[in-house]
């Protein structure tokens, strides 16, 4: 019982991260900038 309760909580805690989704990672999938940017040593996206 114990096993399925923790596979039931790692399952709705996907599925909420799912929903709400993952700022972090939706960062990262983000479109590059278009037109010329300014030249820095550690490019980043804002």
């Amino acid at each position: 019982m114990k096993r399925w309760i923790e596979a039931l909580n790692r399952w709705f805690g996907s599925s909420v991260g799912n929903a709400f989704g993952n700022p972090l990672e939706e960062r990262q999938h983000q479109p590059p900038l278009v037109g010329e940017q300014p030249y820095r040593d550690h490019p980043h996206k804002p």
